[in-house]
Order: structure tokens, then C-alpha cells, then sequence
């Protein structure tokens, strides 16, 4: 075990090591931004709180369909260390003046609508210049743990983020939880200005921008494979990402609890994705990637289909926690897969491009499962998403298979 440990990507870099804090300081404080917003318009919204939660979401995601592509070329050929340090400071200083508005009482529906589109549209940035460094801060050797390490951010910053969001709001507020968010950007910009690692985009006979633009769709759209495998993450993501404001509306409507409630099973949630996706950073390769992706999703649909069958609260921690764990394997195992299999210098239109055909989905799954929701329940929105990852996991089978050289 201290072999492994010492053994670790997270051991072996420290640039790596740095992004890494970084990114799960700030996405704690992203955490508690979720909370508190989700918090806010449901009770706060009036008899539409389900449908602006689900609104509200879908502004959060409508920046990464519209502006992932062209990001993801510009990240190809800029210094990936000066994209996510621009990432940083524009949302640190977007979500500061969230939290001022909020702390004066003057912070309006629609105003909640303008900020939240615009700090969301920065993401794309950032996360396109993380995931086209792994290479340049780890090696080829380390590159898949390095991977999976990196996939358990956002779940490992959620175990923290939703175990402290209710205490936090409760002795702050959402003024509170806001300025702590926008306090976790500049940690994370003073963690990325530490990095010492070459981040400059490769030299030598670069094509004009929309030259390049273009060169990596034909890259994705002429790679069957890899398309087909994309557009399975697309339509996963149609069914599993409403679990993102179900879970709210199942401690507010289905068990009647408080926000401390939103935080537990958040917790169980980010805890069962964080541990899987640990675990999977120290595995160093993979007999059949295509048959881990498989059970993932069947691991991910059957607890989710569970969780119309119960209203108790601990029956719905323990459900939660096989959901995210079973996402975080499926993640950390496809993220690795192409990591392997994408060429270096199309990382950041590829990952964009996967960011963004991901994300497509949820502003339209978000509004439907809202209006589902008010209109139906909350149990039938869960029903039917829940089947519906079911149904897709026969998909996986049969997709064409990319090829890669480990087979371990």
C-alpha cells in the first residue's frame, strides 16, 4: 500500500499535486454554490420553485453547448496555464459580486438567471486546459491514474462540500456560502500560478484558428468509434443528470426535510463517486474497458430505479451512495480510454467537444424533468429517467469498439 502510494501521480508530480488542490478547493466552494442556490429557489421561488430550479440548472450548463467548441481550439493553441488562470479570476470575480447582491437583499430572479450564465460560461476554459495537461504534468506511464485522479475532483470536493454546505448556509446564509465560493477561485489561482510545467501550446506551423476549429471535427466525426462512443455519453447524460435536482427536490417534497437533509445524501451521493474514482487511480490498466462501462451503467440504473420505491431517508443514502459510485467508475474508466486513444494536440477540441455534446442535453432534460416534476411528481420524473439509463446500457454492447493498446 505505501509503494502504491509513493507511486502515485499525486506523489510522483507536484505540479500535478498543485492542480489537484486547487481544483478541489474551488469545487468544494462550487458545492456550496449548488446548495445555496438550489436552496434559495426552492423555497424562495414560490409555487415554480421545481420549474426555476430546473431553469436554473439549465443556465448553468447553456454556456458549456455554446461556447465548449470554440474554447477547445483556442485552449489547443494557447498556454493552458493562462487559460485556467483567466478561468479563475472572471468567476471569482462574477461569483463576489453574486454573493454582494445577495448580502444587500437585492439580488432578483432574473439577476440569479444573468450570473449564473455567465460564471458557468468560464468552465469550458478551464476544464478543456486540465484535461489537455494531464500528459505534460504526469507521464505516459501514469497517465491513467493521473486520469482517474483527476475525474475524482469534482466527486471528492462534494463529499466536503455537501457534509459542510447546510452548516455553512445555516451560519452564513447564501451570502455566506457565495463569498466562501468566490475565496476558493483565488486559492485555486494562486495553486495554478505555482505550476512550473512547460503549458505552452506546441510551436511550429500552426493552422489559423478556424482551420483548426474545423480539423478537429473532422477528427471526431471521421473516427466512428469515438463518435459513437460520445454520443452514448450524450445520451447517458439525458437520464442521469436530472439526479442533480432531483436530489433536492426529494428532501424538500418526498421526505420533507431541511437543507441539512440536501446535505446528507449530497454527501452519500459525492462520497459513493469519490471513493470509486480513488479506487480506480490506483488501478493501472484494464482488461476489457467496454465491459467496465457496461456494469457501470447497469450499477448506475438499478439504485436509481430504487429510489421510487422508498421514502426513507436511510434507504436513500444507501441508494444514492451505488449511484455515484457506479458513475465514478464509468467515468474514470472512459476518460482513461481516451485519454489513450485521443492524439495530443486534438486534447482540447476532443475533451471540449465531449464537454459539450455531454452537456448539450441537460439544459433540455433539466426543464423537462422540472416541468415533470410540477406537473406529475417527482416520483414519476425518477421513474422514468431511471429506466431510461436501464435501457440505454445495451448501447455499450453494441457500439463499435475504439482500440487501444493496453489491454491489462
Amino acid at each position: 500500500m505505501k509503494k502504491a502510494l509513493v507511486n502515485h501521480p499525486l506523489g510522483v508530480y507536484p505540479d500535478f499535486r498543485r492542480l489537484f488542490a486547487g481544483r478541489v478547493v474551488s469545487a468544494v466552494g462550487d458545492k456550496f454554490f449548488a446548495i445555496a442556490i438550489a436552496w434559495w429557489v426552492l423555497s424562495g421561488a414560490g409555487e415554480h420553485g421545481k420549474f426555476h430550479l430546473g431553469m436554473i440548472m439549465a443556465m448553468t450548463f447553456l454556456p458549456v453547448v455554446l461556447f465548449g467548441p470554440f474554447f477547445g481550439a483556442l485552449v489547443d493553441r494557447s498556454d493552458k496555464r493562462l487559460s485556467m488562470l483567466w478561468a479563475d479570476a472572471a468567476r471569482l470575480l462574477l461569483v463576489l459580486a453574486l454573493g454582494l447582491l445577495t448580502w444587500s437583499g437585492r439580488l432578483e430572479l432574473w439577476m440569479l438567471y444573468g450570473l449564473c450564465f455567465m460564471i458557468a460560461g468560464f468552465g469550458p476554459m478551464f476544464e478543456a486546459s486540465v484535461s489537455s495537461s494531464l500528459l505534460r504534468l504526469t507521464s505516459e506511464e501514469h497517465l491513467g491514474a493521473a486520469t482517474a485522479a483527476d475525474s475524482s475532483v469534482m466527486q471528492l470536493s462534494s463529499v466536503f462540500g455537501s457534509a459542510l454546505g447546510s452548516v455553512l448556509i445555516a451560519a452564513l446564509g447564501a451570502a455566506g456560502a457565495f463569498f466562501f465560493n468566490s475565496f476558493t477561485y483565488a486559492l485555486s489561482f494562486l495553486a495554478v500560478w505555482t505550476i512550473s510545467s512547460d503549458m505552452s501550446a506546441r510551436r511550429g506551423g500552426q493552422a489559423p484558428y478556424f482551420d483548426e476549429l474545423k480539423a478537429g471535427l473532422r477528427y471526431i466525426a471521421g473516427n466512428k468509434p469515438l463518435l459513437a462512443l460520445l454520443l452514448s455519453f450524450a445520451a447517458l447524460n439525458f437520464f442521469v443528470g436530472p439526479i442533480l435536482i432531483l436530489i433536492p427536490m426529494i428532501v424538500k417534497f418526498v421526505v420533507n426535510g431541511s437543507v441539512r437533509w440536501l446535505a446528507v445524501f449530497e454527501t452519500f451521493f459525492a462520497a459513493g463517486s469519490a471513493l470509486a474514482a480513488i479506487a480506480m487511480s490506483f488501478k493501472s490498466g484494464y482488461r476489457n474497458i467496454y465491459g467496465w462501462f457496461f456494469a457501470s451503467v447497469v450499477a448506475v440504473g438499478l439504485p436509481f430505479l430504487g429510489l421510487y420505491f422508498t421514502a426513507d431517508r436511510l434507504h436513500i443514502c444507501a441508494l444514492l451512495f451505488l449511484v455515484g459510485a457506479a458513475l465514478g467508475t464509468g467515468n474514470a474508466v472512459a476518460l482513461t480510454l481516451f485519454q489513450r486513444t485521443v492524439p495530443e494536440e486534438m486534447k482540447g477540441r476532443f475533451f471540449s467537444a465531449l464537454t459539450t455534446v455531454s452537456y448539450a442535453v441537460l439544459p433540455l432534460t433539466f426543464m423537462l424533468n422540472g416541468l415533470l416534476a410540477e406537473s406529475r411528481s417527482v416520483g414519476f420524473s425518477v421513474l422514468l429517467n431511471a429506466c431510461g439509463v436501464l435501457a440505454l446500457s445495451a448501447l455499450v454492447l453494441l457500439i463499435p469498439r475504439l482500440v487501444y493498446g493496453e489491454d491489462k
